[in-house]
C-alpha cells in the first residue's frame, strides 16, 4: 500500500512537468508552422510589391508616347481628315523627329499622317495604297538581309521622303538600321554594325 501511495504522489508531483514538457513539444510542433506561414506572406507581400512595382514603372515608361501621340492629334485637328487612329509611331532620325498616325478618313481610305515634331515644319498625308506596307519593308530586309532578329519597323520622314526604319540584329548581334522609301520600296539609306 505504501508502495501505491507513494506512486500515487508521484504522479500527482510530476504530472505537472508532464503538462510542461507535452506543452512545450506541442509548442515546438507548431512553430515550424507559423514561420512557413509567416514567410509565404513575406513571399507574397514581395510578390505583390514587383507587380504594382513593374505595372507603374511601365506606365511611367509608356507616358512620353503617349503624350507624343495626344500632341499629334491636337496638331491636326481639324487640319486633316483622319477620323480614326490604328497605329501611332514615334520616328526618332538623326536630324528629325516625326508622329506618324495611321488610320481611316471619312471616307474609309486607309490614309498615313506624318506630323513633325517640330511646330513650323510642314505635316505630310499620303494614302497607305501609295507606298508599300510594313510586311512589305520587313519581308525586303529579310530578304537581302537575312537579319538573326528585327526589332522594330517604323514609319518616319527623312528630307520630305517618308520611309520605314527597319532596325535589327545581325548574326553577329551588331545593330543595324535600314530606311526604305515608303513610296518606292527601294533602299534609302543604311546604317551598320553599331
Amino acid at each position: 500500500m505504501y508502495l501505491c501511495e507513494n506512486e500515487n504522489a508521484y504522479r500527482r508531483r510530476n504530472s505537472g512537468n508532464l503538462e510542461i514538457e507535452m506543452s512545450e513539444i506541442i509548442l515546438r510542433n507548431r512553430k515550424p508552422k507559423r514561420k512557413i506561414g509567416k514567410w509565404i506572406a513575406i513571399i507574397l507581400g514581395i510578390i505583390i510589391v514587383l507587380v504594382v512595382a513593374a505595372f507603374l514603372y511601365f506606365r511611367y515608361a509608356e507616358k512620353p508616347v503617349t503624350n507624343a501621340e495626344t500632341e499629334a492629334l491636337d496638331r491636326i485637328s481639324g487640319q486633316v481628315d483622319l477620323k480614326t487612329t490604328d497605329q501611332f509611331y514615334l520616328y526618332n532620325g538623326p536630324k528629325e523627329v516625326y508622329y506618324v498616325l495611321t488610320g481611316k478618313n471619312s471616307k474609309n481610305k486607309n490614309i498615313i499622317v506624318w506630323v513633325p515634331k517640330k511646330k513650323s515644319d510642314k505635316v505630310y498625308v499620303k494614302f497607305a495604297s501609295d507606298g508599300i506596307t510594313e510586311q512589305q519593308a520587313r519581308d525586303k530586309v529579310t530578304k537581302e538581309k537575312n537579319p538573326k532578329k528585327i526589332l522594330h519597323v517604323n514609319l518616319g520622314m527623312e528630307k520630305e521622303t517618308p520611309i520605314w526604319e527597319v532596325a535589327y540584329l545581325d548574326k553577329n548581334d551588331k545593330l543595324n538600321y535600314f530606311d526604305i522609301n515608303f513610296e518606292t520600296g527601294e533602299w534609302y539609306r543604311e546604317i551598320e554594325n553599331l
